[in-house]
């Protein structure tokens, strides 16, 4: 009987230990998953903020170049049709930069004081045309749709070229018609005529998760013209459709 006692005694204090310890590394494995698994959840439910990006956007539509000379002389307010690209950034701040640039052709002639927009039989010269759009643009967002208000400053690079039909020899008011084209260029970049304040606002819908369509329209107001107190003469006004991606 002793024996037997002594038998219960010895494994008793044998297996104990191992007993306790397994069921403590269970224990403490159960709660490090516990908290590993609430760590993961806090860092599930933190919000992402999406980071800034940029929009890409085309333009097609007419110009409408306001002339306020006599029509004797020189054409009347014509009509040109530009082909622009853009793009906006940040495309999801309420305040973004959103540079443009445009470009659209016209004929032109030489008075001798001024260059004016000429009709295809009185031609001089083919004027080239870039307007480099530079505003800051306010967006409201509302379900698809986003309208935009904006304002800033245009910068209408142009370069005047001999058209098909006209020779440089051609008679012009300066004596031939290279010479004329030379004064066209020249007025061009004289008293800030290059310089346009502008205003604009656009309207697009989202079609899907790319891609948006609407129209963008703009004011363009010459300083030169407002510097020489001639208020509209040389504006610009446009009306385009808008497509960004």
């Amino acid at each position: 009987m002793r024996e037997l006692s002594s038998s219960i005694i010895v494994l008793v204090i044998f297996f104990f230990p191992l007993t306790a310890g397994k069921a403590f590394s269970t224990t403490n494995a159960g709660q490090a998953g516990t908290v590993v698994t609430s760590e993961t959840d806090k860092r599930t439910e933190t919000p992402v903020k999406q980071p800034a990006g940029i929009t890409l956007f085309f333009t097609f539509g007419p110009n409408l170049l306001i002339n306020t000379e006599s029509s004797t002389t020189s054409a009347p307010s014509p009509i040109m049709y530009s082909l622009g690209i853009g793009l906006q950034w940040p495309d999801t701040s309420f305040v973004s930069f959103q540079p443009e640039i445009s470009f659209f052709t016209n004929y032109y002639l030489w008075d001798g004081k001024n260059a004016l927009p000429a009709e295809i039989e009185n031609r001089t010269a083919l004027v080239l045309s870039a307007m480099i759009d530079l505003p800051a643009v306010m967006s409201f967002r509302y379900n698809e749709n986003t309208f935009q208000a904006g304002l800033g400053t245009g910068v209408l690079v142009r370069y005047g070229i001999l058209p098909a039909g006209v020779s440089g020899s051609d008679s012009g008011t300066t004596g031939s018609a290279s010479g004329d084209i030379d004064k066209i260029n020249e007025w061009f970049w004289n008293d800030f005529r290059y310089l346009y304040p502008e205003l604009l606002g656009s309207w697009t819908y989202r079609i899907n998760d790319k891609t948006e369509a609407g129209i963008e329209a703009h004011c363009y107001i010459s300083l030169g013209s407002l510097i020489n107190g001639k208020l509209f003469d040389a504006a610009i006004f446009s009306l385009a459709a808008k497509i960004a991606f």
